[in-house]
């Protein structure tokens, strides 16, 4: 049907007053676009590699050699002018499935026996094209993906290596390394404490869940800009030459072994009595 000019005009006056007083039409929804954000391990302002090995580690400025790097993140999101939009993160079928990613960093060289030649230092997703202020995630896997059988599990949640048991479920940081004072290895595994069971293979519910949420600010993944993982900061206040008696080399996350008490004050999360305070996390910054 045709509108005549006398039809017409008040659609067009309609138009003129809507812009005359400031208002916008809603923008169109932008087609997502393919985005990676890499993540660069360091100790200090060395990048970490298997097979060197760091000194001036840890408040004795021991020497580290590491022996396995290995983290799972998940819940990625970005900031857009203070709103969170979420990082669809793609499912590769080696590193990234149902929102849960692998970082490995380790090559199975030197003293990485333990681990695998592959790597992966980045995430990679979809979101919609936009300016990017900021970048959060959460270190660890969801509790609902947390207690499964590593057996069957899809990758990368199919790493025995990585997996405690079916209580404890997964480790979510692996980083392992030797010093001077501990030459059979200082290890920092940690993971969900003290979980609730209602039956065989049904956890509840868990204590200390341990998983921990990281805010890089000033972060537009569309730039040449990286997230370092530095293993200096996060053992800065610790002794990596001594370990508590009775107690797992290092930090196992128990409740009881003191050495975890610098590492989780460096990670922001609880520990003991002291509380979780985010702003004291070291271990993650932007480049």
């Amino acid at each position: 049907m045709k509108l005549s000019l006398g039809s017409a005009l008040p659609l067009t006056l309609a138009a003129l007053l809507t812009a005359a007083c400031g208002e916008e039409p809603e923008p169109l929804p932008s087609e997502p676009v393919n985005l990676s954000i890499v993540f660069k391990p360091r100790v200090g302002s060395q990048d970490f590699a298997c097979g060197q090995q760091y000194t001036g580690v840890g408040t004795t400025a021991t020497a580290y050699e590491p022996k396995d790097f290995r983290l799972y993140v998940h819940n990625v999101r970005l900031l857009s002018h203070g709103t969170e939009v979420p990082l669809a993160l793609t499912d590769d079928g080696a590193w990234q499935q149902d929102g849960v990613a692998l970082l490995d960093f380790e090559d199975k060289t030197g003293l990485c026996s333990n681990g695998t030649a592959a790597t992966n230092d980045r995430l990679v997703g979809k979101a919609p094209a936009g300016h990017y202020t900021g970048l959060r995630f959460a270190v660890g896997v969801p509790f609902e993906k947390n207690h499964q059988d590593a057996s069957t599990a899809n990758a990368p949640l199919n790493v025995s290596t990585l997996f405690w048991s079916w209580a404890g479920g997964y480790k979510f940081i692996r980083l392992d390394g030797r010093t001077t004072g501990l030459p059979n290895g200082h290890n920092l595994h940690l993971g969900s404490t003290e979980c609730q069971t209602s039956g065989p293979n049904q956890v509840t519910s868990c204590q200390n869940a341990n998983r921990f949420e990281v805010e890089i600010p000033d972060f537009d993944p569309t730039q040449a800009q990286r997230v370092v993982l530095d293993v200096a900061a996060v053992f800065s206040s610790s002794n990596l030459d001594a370990n508590q008696a009775q107690s797992g080399p290092g930090c196992m996350s128990e409740p009881a072994d003191t050495d975890c008490a610098p590492i989780f004050d460096r990670l922001g999360l609880a520990f003991g009595g002291t509380q979780a305070n985010p702003a004291h996390q070291l271990f993650f910054r932007k480049e």
